[in-house]
Formats: C-alpha cells, sequence, structure tokens
C-alpha cells in the first residue's frame, strides 16, 4: 500500500471513529507457505492481430463460464432431496461436461494444445490505443485528404480512431503500468476530493489538502509523460485493444525434456 492510501485508510477510519462506527476487525494473515516447484512453459500459439487476440479470449470466457455453471449445477445436486431430482441434476451435469470436454478438445485443436486443464500464460506483444469517434467525427475525418480507412476501427458497433501502436512485450506491460498509475491517481484524488467535506479536525484537513496538492502533481507529471509518449492527451474513454500474443502452456519436466530432443540438432542427439 503506498504512503497515499494508507493516509486514505488511516482517515476513513478516524472519520468513521469521531461518528462513532464500528472499526473493522483486524485481519491478520497466515504464515508463508512452501515455495512451488519449478515450472516449465512452453510456446503453443502467436495471434497476429486483434480479432485472433480477441477471438482467444473470447473463447476462454465461454469455457470459463462453463466451468462457472457446472460448479452451480453441482450445488444444486448435492443439495437436492429428492431421487428424481438427483437423477435430473445428474444428468444435466453429465451432458454439460461432455460439451465442456467436446469444447475443451477444440481449443487444444486451435491453439496448439492448450486446455482448461493446464495453467497457460497469455502474453501482449503488441497493443493498440484507440479513442471513440462519434459519427461527426468520423465523417469529418474521413473527408481528410490523408484519411486511412485501417485507422478506424469498429468495436461493438462504435468507431476508434487509432492513435498509437505499442510494439514489444516489456513496452506493453510498460504502457499497462502508466496507465494504470493515472486511473489510479484519478480513484485516489476522487476518493480524497469526496473525504474532504466530511473532516472536521484541522490536522485531517491539512493532511488531505497536501495529499491531494501531491497526487495532482504527479497525475500532471504522468499526463505530460503519456502525451509525449503517444501524441495525444489520455482519454478515459480510450480503449487499448491486444493485437499480437503469445500462448504458453504448463508443461512437465519429461515433456520439456522430449521437446528439446526432439527440437536438438541430428548430431547432437545420441
Amino acid at each position: 500500500m503506498n504512503k497515499l492510501s494508507f493516509l486514505l485508510a488511516a482517515l476513513c477510519v478516524s472519520l468513521n471513529a469521531q461518528e462513532a462506527k464500528p472499526a473493522a476487525p483486524e485481519v491478520k494473515l497466515s504464515g508463508g507457505a512452501k515455495a512451488d516447484a519449478k515450472t516449465y512453459f512452453a510456446d503453443v500459439w502467436v495471434g497476429r492481430s486483434i480479432n485472433d487476440c480477441m477471438m482467444f479470449q473470447n473463447n476462454i470466457q465461454v469455457l470459463a463460464k462453463q466451468v462457472e455453471e457446472l460448479k452451480r449445477l453441482q450445488v444444486f445436486l448435492e443439495n437436492a432431496l429428492t431421487t428424481p431430482e438427483k437423477e435430473a441434476r445428474g444428468h444435466e451435469i453429465a451432458a454439460k461436461q461432455a460439451k465442456l470436454k467436446g469444447d475443451n478438445e477444440s481449443m487444444g485443436k486451435l491453439y496448439g494444445g492448450f486446455s482448461i486443464d493446464r495453467p497457460y500464460q497469455l502474453v501482449f506483444t503488441k497493443a493498440i490505443i484507440a479513442t471513440p469517434l462519434s459519427n461527426e467525427e468520423f465523417t469529418k475525418a474521413s473527408a481528410a485528404k490523408d484519411f486511412k480507412a485501417e485507422d478506424v476501427l469498429t468495436v461493438a458497433d462504435k468507431k476508434f480512431l487509432i492513435r498509437d501502436t505499442i510494439s514489444g512485450q516489456a513496452e506493453v506491460e510498460t504502457f499497462g503500468l502508466s496507465l494504470k498509475r493515472i486511473t489510479d491517481a484519478k480513484a485516489q484524488l476522487q476518493q480524497l476530493v469526496d473525504l474532504q467535506p466530511r473532516l472536521t479536525k484541522d490536522d485531517d484537513k491539512t493532511k488531505v489538502e497536501k495529499a491531494i496538492k501531491e497526487i495532482q502533481d504527479d497525475l500532471s507529471k504522468s499526463l505530460e509523460e503519456f502525451m509525449k509518449s503517444h501524441g495525444f492527451d489520455f482519454n478515459a474513454e480510450a480503449i487499448t485493444l491486444p493485437a499480437e500474443a503469445k500462448l504458453s502452456v504448463q508443461i512437465t519436466a519429461d515433456e520439456k525434456k522430449a521437446i528439446e530432443a526432439k527440437s536438438a540438432p541430428t548430431g547432437a542427439k545420441k
């Protein structure tokens, strides 16, 4: 927790105490867990367009919903009171399990052996930033001499103008962090502004005013850096779309050895 978040939490607790509200109970975390065994991942698929990346994410969501539905049905089965109800629930679960199995196998064929039974990593290596276009703005932009149709995207029946393209895994990750820094700062600033009228102690008011000034300064700096890096002012309505991605799935040590043996030069094999 950064110092501004800590201050906000402390002030909220102080304010609650002034209003005679009971403080939240302290939550203590349990001791450290054992270190995980070493894991290995193998690259199995590369998405090379916005459509590729979005299709994969949509497919994952479909499987996730099926898994959640099976969990819900299992609870219903466990709570069933009559034999006919249990049998009906059991048949429904079996049918949905078969559907999930088939869909998961189809995903494996599409994405190089992907399976919901294995941990996976989806790393974005290219992203596009776009801002919304009203019908009037689109008409004006499309009439310009330098207009390029490929600079306009249609997402969910809404038009967006491509403003910048970020390439490289590290660059995409850095952009994500800078975007989070801006949105977090805006959220913190709003929380402190909302809290201000409720404060009665001069000391608390001073602390909040100082915190607001610090956030405003940091936010101004971040917004200035955003403008320099991307060529346009930060827009809360802007969207970031993955344009390229790399999918990896977890493999066992034996599978890793088999892959290495298969890819080794012929002269290196024994």
